[in-house]
């Protein structure tokens, strides 16, 4: 067995962001990745804002597929509410990212293991974590377990991981190449007969290309929905289009876990549900806890001393008071959203397509929904701020 300070579970942005933060701390880290490289399949829109991505990263030109400078919402009945004020937003290249910060995490002293499947993992009496792959067994005197939201380790020590189906979505995700998507232009399509409870998107790559997905709530979901839905939707909007990388997952939209943190245990990105519940975006939430985590997992590890757990618990203060109360505030609007109908989302459309596109931004079109409800509406701007 092979002994580590720390192991990292998962490649993704959270988990290549621990372990870069952990290694260039001075501690002996290792990440662990089930597949045999990171970034792919990509199971999201790659869509992030300025302010999400450069709280952590700096943004490289080589990670921007495009710059989006407009969306636009589709209600059920085919009201378009053009969204002219999107603020500095872009599409990444989730796969280069990805990538480039695994190779980030192995320069600043990290070993990178991919092909390493975790089966079990294991507290010893003698206080060092066991990670058992298909063929290998690993130590660690702290673990973050950043291997999305199909991990299942985080039940080994006594996490309920299980997701009630109103706070998951199935989702499909492809990439389309057709002559008939907007260079510069998000799409938001909402309605039951498009996505239950849910919502599709079109966020473009570039000249002619662009990442197609939906997500259909689980409690309005079953077998083999949301990729027919989809496929459908692409037929009818985009006809004749080329579709490649077509693969399906799940999308947390619920609360974040708590707690965060368990002895020298500690949860982040989609593992920790770390996303907005509102849409399911979670790049700028995976990022942000991610780097968190590994700084301080370095500074609970002295020496030779044991372990500080108390000083693990830091991670989740962090988390609670920032991004946090931003996942709170989304969930308590994406419950109101719930609870509403098609007839409501298209009013709500109508008035605003009577406006100004270059007056209409993300906040405006959520002031408007939640209107009538002042607590509501009080979340909607601090979530906006």
């Amino acid at each position: 067995m092979k002994n580590y300070d720390i192991i990292v579970i998962g490649a993704g942005p959270a988990g290549a962001m621990a372990a870069r933060a952990a290694a260039a701390a001075g501690k002996k880290t290792a990440l662990l990745e089930r597949k045999a490289e990171a970034g792919v399949p990509v199971r999201c829109g790659e869509g992030i804002g300025h302010k999400g991505l450069t709280l952590t990263l700096e943004p490289r030109k080589e990670w921007i597929k495009s710059s989006v400078t407009r969306a636009c919402i589709v209600s059920p009945s085919g009201i378009k509410v053009e969204v002219g004020d999107v603020g500095q937003s872009w599409i990444l290249d989730r796969e280069k990212m990805d990538r480039d910060l695994v190779n980030e995490a192995v320069k600043a002293g990290a070993e990178f293991i991919p092909s390493a499947t975790v089966v079990l993992c294991e507290k010893r009496a003698d206080g060092l974590y066991r990670c058992i792959t298909q063929d290998r067994e690993f130590g660690a005197r702290i673990l973050i377990l950043a291997d999305g939201v199909e991990s299942r380790i985080a039940r080994c020590f006594g996490w309920n991981t299980a997701l009630e189906m109103k706070d998951i979505e199935s989702g499909a995700f492809c990439r389309v190449y057709s002559p008939y998507i907007e260079r510069d232009c998000c799409y938001f399509y909402t309605g039951g007969a498009v996505a239950p409870g849910g919502y599709v998107w079109i966020f473009p790559r570039g000249e002619g290309e662009a990442n197609v997905g939906l997500g259909v709530i689980g409690s309005k979901c079953k077998g083999g929905l949301p990729k027919e839905l989809l496929i459908q939707f692409i037929e009818q909007n985009f006809p004749k289009a080329r579709i490649s990388d077509l693969h399906c997952g799940g999308i947390p939209v619920g609360r974040w876990v708590r707690p965060l943190v368990k002895e020298g245990v500690m949860l982040a990105g989609d593992a920790a549900r770390q996303v907005n519940a509102i849409n399911g975006a979670g790049i700028a939430y995976s990022l942000y806890a991610g780097k968190l985590a590994g700084e301080t997992a370095a500074k609970a590890i002295i020496k030779d001393k044991p372990v500080n757990y108390k000083k693990l618990l830091r991670y989740e203060k962090e988390w609670a008071k920032n991004f946090g109360k931003q996942q709170d505030r989304s969930f308590a609007l994406k419950e109101f959203i719930m609870k509403t109908d098609d007839r409501f989302l298209n009013k709500i459309a109508e008035a605003l397509s009577k406006e100004d596109p270059k007056n209409i931004s993300y906040l405006r079109v959520f002031a408007k929904t939640f209107a009538s409800r002042p607590l509501l509406l009080l979340k909607v701007f601090k979530l906006f701020r």
